[in-house]
């Protein structure tokens, strides 16, 4: 009997366990990068910038150097999984079946992967516009 009322215990823990640890450590290392990238973006956009007209042209220019190119893809990807993935465990802890977590899983991935694909488009075309 002691031996039910053990694994029914684990069973509920695992339930109601918002994510698991190493998508908790990506999350934190997400984070940490996240305000790297803002310090970068105000430094870019906000300190060393112009009017908005110069603003669009730098931005347009940056975009078409690897460099910077790279930076950008970089940021909007880790953005979107640590976004993403503050939303699954949110929804985790409402306490959610196993079933519904699997779904849940499945759909964010699926939220991810066209996000970062139609990102990762638009910028490499944003890179390539003309500047008026």
């Amino acid at each position: 009997m002691a031996n039910l009322e053990a694994l029914d215990k684990e069973a509920e823990k695992k339930r109601t366990r918002p994510i698991g640890s190493i998508q908790w450590l990506f999350q934190a290392a997400s984070g940490a990068f996240i305000i790297f990238f803002l310090g970068v973006h105000l430094y870019v956009a906000h300190i060393n910038g112009g009017s908005p007209i110069e603003l669009f042209d730098t931005v347009v220019g940056n975009l078409r150097d690897p460099w910077w190119l790279a930076f950008f893809l970089i940021f909007l990807w880790v953005v979107t999984y640590h976004g993403l993935n503050g939303l699954k465990g949110i929804i985790y802890e409402t306490g959610i079946s196993a079933k519904a977590r699997k779904f849940v899983s499945w759909a964010i991935f699926a939220v991810f992967v066209v996000s970062v694909i139609y990102g990762t488009i638009l910028s490499l075309v944003v890179a390539q516009m003309a500047i008026p």
